[in-house]
């Protein structure tokens, strides 16, 4: 550990960069849509080659009787909105679809809790590296060994905190298709619903298709399964455990061998003769007889064995704590990627939209105050637009429709193409809505048996069904049978009473 900290020491500058780079590019990750717009409002402001210069440009006059160039600046920014805050309505939407998927709970693993999590394996896994670094860079020096450890290190740590994740998340996936089963299979239901060959056309868009569909349907409208919508082999479960057993019962082996290894050099070591000293007591126990010198070597041969024994059990025993300790952590990892994954297909979206916010209230002031900033940076860039505009119209010229155009710059706002667009939308999710719900009763009317209309015959199929019938029936009654009294009254008949 000695060699590792003067590593930290001598290189401090540039871990500490690479640590600052680290941070900065995870913060930059987290918050991207919010940098994305700061860099498209820079670029719409720059003075020679920006944006609003070129679309100034643009004179078209569309019918609702705004400029071309608005509509597409305001498109622009309206899309950021959609971005980074959903409409209130898109957050009914997601806590409906992940209750409907049974994930209403459940939070998504962060950036940071991540790099926690790969810290804390980096640090379990930075012992055994160093021993690796020895067999995986030959003949190299202390130093370049112990900079190949922090590498192998990092490489094992990444490896293992994904495989972790993926095997948790492949848990909670299969505990969910098995839910849907059992609950399919007691549903006693006339009309259960099949679970094989359904077509699967729910989106967080149009959460509500499914909501009179049963529990179990709406999680299967949600996750992917196989083709006999079964769980299916834990592929990265096996992976998982195929990976850390190996590396656990490897990092043991190679630290046992190297204890071994240091333990034959110090015997040798030992038992090296030494020039530089002339008398040494070895050599006058030589003349000593045998009888007295006989218990003492028993001793001193004992006291060795018990030493090394001692020192054989408390090796093994750090070794067998390291792999148990390695073990529990991966264990860890996969309970938080049970705890954290998402198996439904959107659920980590609907779970970015709501967030942390407990109610609908909270939510819809969040995203007030979100809109409303955005709203503002887009309003400054498209009264920035329509002075461009009316400049270049006054140079050049323009007609009537053009000047009437520009003389009502001021009532077309950036908020009022977001709402223009909000009930635009709202509409055509209506008409959907609608569409599918009549394209469903059409279906359901398609299946209801209808008594058929009777068809017209001719006179002579007309007479032969009227002569099978009666056919029928002088057969039905041929084929009577007789009753008792008929019996007595034709027996009667027959001796002439």
């Amino acid at each position: 550990m000695d060699e590792l900290y003067a590593f930290l020491l001598a290189y401090r500058a540039i871990i500490g960069a690479a640590v600052l780079t680290a941070i900065f590019v995870i913060l930059v990750i987290t918050w991207w849509d919010e940098v994305k717009l700061f860099f498209k409002s820079m670029l719409y402001s720059m003075p020679l080659i920006g944006k609003t210069r070129r679309l100034a440009k643009d004179m078209s006059v569309r019918k609702d009787g705004w400029f071309a160039s608005e509509r597409t600046l305001c498109d622009d920014f309206a899309g950021d909105i959609r971005r980074i805050a959903a409409d209130p309505e898109m957050y009914d939407r997601s806590k409906s679809y992940l209750g409907k998927v049974q994930e209403l709970g459940r939070n998504e693993l962060g950036v940071f809790m991540r790099i926690l999590l790969i810290a804390m394996v980096f640090v379990e896994a930075l012992g055994f590296a160093y021993v690796l670094a020895g067999y995986t860079i030959p003949g190299a020096s202390e130093q370049l060994q112990v900079q190949g450890s922090f590498f192998i290190a990092f490489l094992i740590s990444c490896v293992l905190v994904f495989l972790t994740h993926q095997s948790g998340q492949e848990l909670h996936k299969r505990g969910l298709i098995k839910k849907v089963r059992t609950w399919w299979m007691h549903d006693t239901d006339e009309d259960r619903a099949n679970l094989l060959g359904r077509t699967n056309k729910v989106t967080l868009e149009n959460d509500q298709v499914d909501d009179n569909d049963p529990a179990y349907m709406q999680i299967l409208h949600r996750v992917d399964t196989n083709a006999h919508v079964t769980p299916g082999a834990p592929i990265w479960t096996m992976i998982a455990a195929i990976a850390i057993i190996g590396v656990a019962v490897g990092a043991t082996y190679v630290r046992y061998e190297t204890y071994q290894q240091e333990k034959t050099a110090e015997t040798i070591g030992a038992a090296a003769p030494s020039n530089n000293s002339v008398f040494s007591l070895g050599d006058l126990s030589d003349d000593l007889p045998n009888v007295l010198t006989q218990p003492q070597a028993d001793a001193d041969q004992q006291a060795e064995n018990e030493q090394e024994g001692a020192r054989d059990a408390a090796n093994l025993t750090t070794y067998a704590i390291l792999a148990t300790l390695f073990i529990l952590i991966q264990i860890m990892g996969i309970g938080i990627g049970y705890k954290t994954g998402f198996a439904g297909k959107e659920s980590a979206t609907a779970r970015g939209i709501i967030r942390n916010f407990p109610s609908r209230t909270s939510y819809e002031a969040w995203y007030e105050r979100k809109r409303d900033a955005i709203a503002r940076v887009a309003q400054k860039h498209l009264s920035n637009l329509q002075v461009r505009l009316t400049a270049n119209a006054s140079a050049n010229g323009v007609d009537k429709t053009h000047r009437e155009v520009l003389m009502g710059s001021a009532d077309r706002t950036f908020m009022d193409h977001h709402e223009q667009s909000e009930n635009k939308a709202e509409v055509s999710r209506q008409n959907a809505d609608k569409r599918k719900q009549s394209s469903v009763h059409a279906a359901k009317e398609e299946r209801t048996p209808t008594v058929s209309e009777p068809i017209a015959e001719t006179r002579e199929e007309m007479e032969a069904r009227i002569r099978q019938e009666l056919l029928n029936e002088k057969q039905a009654r041929e084929e009577k049978t007789e009753t008792e009294e008929e019996m007595r009254e034709r027996i009667r008949k027959e001796m002439g009473e």
